[in-house]
């Protein structure tokens, strides 16, 4: 009898508990949303102003929206708008401009509603994916080269992956050789001396470099690239140049195609590592002018 018992009382127990369980399931999912926004994430550049519709289902629950921002989860404690629901529209327009800085993280406006009681009710967050304009982003990394392709096969040895490019805002030029050297050490009879542009709007169609041979020091080695690609932390140029010497395979005018990665800008980058930067000045250099 007390084993009779004893199977019966299982059941009921294992009932009850399975239906406080869904009562559980059925209040989440029967949850208020509201605090809603128009879109939630969103792509944009340097100088973009965002725009998104920020709704409230029911007004009369809420007496503040308070808006904070934070780049990559570091507030910005700069940065604070408070609206009093009873004095507001809704649904509110929400703007905002991208601006210089955002561009170093992940940005998150996120929107509190307040209840009169000052206790959160409901919130969301809008995530800015920011996106350098082309020329900045060249300006804010130093490169590294990863591949340089010739003839369909990468060429693109120790030595040369190596090295960083830094291009500077007064149209300078500079490298930092790294550790490796190539075997006859032809980087260190190069002084770097410039950089320059041409643009199609905020487009870079294509960049200059600008060295000197430091047996020729009148004598500027200009080298222009198509900008293939400069976006999405990668730039790829493509040249045409004269590699007859390396061989009968090679021609005068072979297309070279050079894919670069960014490197944050750190003290430590040291042109012409190893040598003394001031066997490297050259007197003719000028740059801005060798378009």
């Amino acid at each position: 009898m007390k084993t009779l018992k004893k199977f019966l009382f299982i059941p009921i127990v294992m009932g009850i508990a399975l239906s406080v369980f869904m009562a559980c399931n059925d209040d989440n999912d029967t949850k208020d949303v509201l605090l809603t926004l128009s879109s939630y994430e969103e792509s944009v550049k340097i100088g973009d102003v965002v725009s998104v519709q920020l709704s409230l289902s029911n007004p009369e629950k809420f007496s503040q929206v308070l808006i904070k921002k934070s780049i990559s989860g570091k507030e910005v404690s700069s940065y604070k708008k408070e609206l009093n629901v009873a004095d507001e529209v809704f649904p509110y327009t929400f703007t905002e401009e991208v601006v210089s800085g955002d561009e170093d993280g992940i940005v998150v406006y996120s929107f509190y509603g307040l209840d009169p009681n000052g206790f959160i009710a409901d919130a969301s967050d809008l995530v800015l994916t920011v996106d350098l304009a082309e020329l900045p982003l060249l300006l804010k990394y130093d490169w590294q080269l990863v591949q340089q392709t010739i003839q369909g096969e990468d060429f693109a040895t120790p030595d040369l992956k190596d090295d960083l490019y830094r291009f500077n805002p007064d149209l300078t030029f500079e490298m930092d050789w790294g550790t490796i050297l190539s075997t006859a050490q032809l980087e260190t009879l190069n002084a770097c001396c410039a950089w320059d542009v041409d643009r199609t709007g905020e487009k870079v169609d294509s960049l200059y470099m600008i060295k000197y041979n430091i047996f020729q020091p009148n004598t500027p080695m200009i080298t222009k690239y198509r900008v293939v690609k400069l976006a999405d932390r990668e730039m790829v140029l493509e040249s045409r140049q004269d590699l007859s010497a390396l061989g009968p395979e090679f021609s005068t005018d072979e297309i070279v195609t050079e894919t670069y990665s960014p490197v944050s800008k750190t003290d430590d980058f040291t042109p012409y590592r190893g040598q003394n930067p001031d066997s490297y000045f050259v007197e003719a250099c000028n740059p801005g002018t060798y378009k």
